[in-house]
């Protein structure tokens, strides 16, 4: 059996892409951990959105 990392980050180009890559990851047993975070570049475009995810116990 493969060993699982406790954390991962899970990052995404959009928010509908963000929200299906957490789903499945919830589905091989990890929860999101804190708040999703959005990065932008330097014109105030979104240019990631990231969610920190925990492997449950």
């Amino acid at each position: 059996m493969e060993e699982k990392n406790r954390y991962i980050a899970v990052v995404e180009q959009y928010d509908k892409q963000l929200v299906k890559a957490v789903n499945d990851k919830m589905k091989a047993g990890y929860e999101p951990y804190g708040q999703m975070v959005i990065s932008f570049n330097e014109m105030g475009v979104i240019k990631s959105w990231v969610q920190i995810m925990m492997l449950k116990e």
